[in-house]
């Protein structure tokens, strides 16, 4: 019999089973704890957290209103965009395809990995108010990560006709300019949401059904007509361009109600373009935000509130024919004429003979017919920053200022305010508050005398006739009326430039039973004439006839056809010689 080995009677330590056992249960503990924070401590936690993931809230964007001319022809629309945005988690790890989306998107790469890199680490916009065709080419890639939003943008089908009228809206749909900026709060809607269930890539699987739909913004309808706006736009832009001028503006309003049928503006852009205003200049509406010394078209008022205190009489006669000393300065003629009846000196911008009527007449009368007729007057038509111009109190008003505030030096105005104002000469003596918006009431009071307003009527028809200085706004067939005004624009040290000018007309049709009145100002022109009787009077010739014709207006008849211009010998030089006040 042999004697067992040692070893195989050998007893293992008892601490070791209990180790093992230790480890087991405290593995199982460990397990059951994490369990149960898991299950129970962090439930609402986690849940919150898969809804990030999985279940999202997403943006409804809702329609601006459209915005109407007084025709119902749309002046601004909604048509269909896209915003592309990207999750730079997602997309970071797909860069192999970011040629491809590049191309799709009308990007280079490096310009793509610039805007995924600008937004934060779960969101980057890529593209806003996109074309929707770049939508369907970027999915049709199917590169996860980057996304395609249905949304809307802005356009306006006249283009730079109507920009500073109606100005332009941000990429988040609200207004930045003009009417839209204005407007904002009528136009702008309210957008909505939806949830949706999205996988790991961001891709939705479903639409739930919690949802807040949009509301759509309200629709604006204005006073425009949509013709006469863009031959005003288009004749200004012409005059703008053949003299040199840095800007200019145009204004077209009914004398009975006040409704404002056209407002253009120069220098334009055209906001359907992308990157097309990025000028601010651009998009600046000059006939309310650019006030400026508007020059002898305040002469007619000046005349009105003489007539109206008795400090002249409609018939009466001045010595012009020697400069008049005012203030240590002479006011002088461009053309010598000798004596000058109240019509003549409007007909031919007479400064002296305006001086001394304005210093035969209260301070106060003038300054009295200035604020009735709406110059000092900050307009109310929702235009943000729109200017009331330059009046100054008539206690302030020294013998010089006196005179020249009536040869519209010294005060600042705007081409709405120019049309405002002699809407009241043309409709009978009644000013009448300008509007944009269809449907407003007529608001008007009277500011002179009825037999005032016919006697300005008659002597400004004169102006347009042979040897005034308006004759080149004459409209075969039609009785025009108006008024040239040119004045030097200040330097900024107390003096005038010597070759840039205001060069305004203001003028109404037709001149026996006025409907129509425009306002016409080009500034900082330097080529040519450049004068208020030959920049601007063509322009309001050019609108104003087609404004007629647009509005059925007829003209004058003379037996079976429209009366024919009297002067058919009228050379052009002779019309510009006019229309600087040198006639015969």
């Amino acid at each position: 019999m042999t004697a067992e080995s040692p070893k195989s009677n050998r007893i293992l330590p008892r601490w070791r089973a209990v180790l093992i056992l230790a480890i087991i249960f405290a593995g199982f503990v460990i397990v059951l704890t994490r369990d149960t924070d898991l299950q129970w401590w962090q439930d609402h936690t986690l849940r919150d957290q898969g809804r990030m993931r999985y279940m999202q809230d997403r943006p409804l964007p809702a329609d601006r209103g459209v915005i109407y001319a007084a025709n119902g022809t749309a002046l601004a629309v909604n048509v269909p965009a896209v915003t592309i945005w990207t999750d730079p988690r997602i997309f970071n790890r797909y860069q192999k395809d970011w040629d491809k989306v590049a191309a799709a998107l009308n990007l280079s790469p490096q310009a793509l990995a610039e805007r995924v890199q600008s937004g934060g680490s779960g969101f980057a916009y890529i593209l806003r108010q996109g074309e929707p065709q770049m939508g369907k080419a970027l999915n049709a890639l199917h590169v996860p990560g980057i996304y395609v939003q249905a949304t809307s943008r802005t356009y306006y089908p006249l283009g730079a006709v109507t920009t500073p009228l109606l100005g332009l809206v941000h990429l988040d749909h609200h207004g930045a300019a003009g009417l839209e900026r204005g407007y904002d709060q009528w136009l702008a809607g309210h957008s909505g949401t939806e949830k949706v269930l999205v996988d790991g890539q961001g891709e939705v699987l479903r639409v739930l059904g919690a949802r807040h739909a949009p509301v759509p913004g309200h629709d604006l309808h204005l006073t425009i007509n949509p013709q006469i706006q863009y031959w005003a736009y288009m004749t200004l832009l012409a005059a703008q361009k053949h003299f040199g001028a840095t800007e200019g503006s145009a204004v077209v309003m009914n004398v009975e109600n006040g409704q404002i049928l056209a407002m253009a503006s120069v220098p334009s852009c055209n906001p359907n373009s992308r990157n097309g205003c990025g000028n601010p200049a651009d998009y600046v509406n000059n006939a309310v935000h650019q006030a400026f010394e508007p020059g002898s078209v305040m002469k007619p008022f000046m005349v009105a509130a003489a007539l109206k205190t008795g400090s002249i009489q409609p018939d009466q006669s001045f010595n012009v024919s020697h400069c008049l000393p005012v203030g240590g300065f002479c006011i002088r003629d461009d053309v010598v004429h000798h004596e000058l009846n109240v019509a003549h000196i409007l007909k031919y911008s007479s400064d002296i003979g305006a001086a001394k009527i304005a210093l035969r007449t209260p301070a106060q009368a003038i300054y009295d017919m200035y604020r009735a007729a709406g110059f000092g007057k900050e307009p109310d038509l929702g235009f943000a920053g729109a200017t009331g111009g330059v009046l100054p109190q008539p206690q302030t008003w020294d013998k010089a200022r006196h005179a020249t505030i009536a040869l519209g030096y010294g005060v600042s105005v705007t081409t709405l305010q120019l049309a405002e104002g002699y809407a009241a000469i043309a409709n009978g003596g009644y000013h009448v508050t300008p509007s944009l918006i269809a449907g407003q009431p007529v608001q008007k009071q009277r500011i002179m005398p009825a037999n005032i307003a016919a006697h300005l009527r008659h002597w400004l028809e004169g102006v347009c006739a042979a040897n005034g200085t308006g004759i080149l706004a004459a409209i075969p067939g039609y009785a025009v009326a108006g008024k040239t005004g040119t004045a030097n624009m200040a330097n900024g040290k107390d003096g005038f430039q010597k070759n840039k000018t205001n060069a305004t007309f203001v003028g109404f049709a037709p001149g026996f039973a006025p409907k129509l009145v425009m306002a016409v100002t080009m500034r900082g022109s330097t080529r040519y004439w450049n004068f208020g009787g030959v920049e601007s009077a063509p322009v309001f010739r050019v609108t104003m006839r087609h404004a007629l014709q647009e509005l059925n207006i007829s003209p004058r008849w003379c037996g079976g056809k429209a009366c024919a211009s009297k002067n058919k010998g009228i050379t052009a030089t002779q019309a510009e010689i006019w229309a600087e006040g040198g006639g015969n």
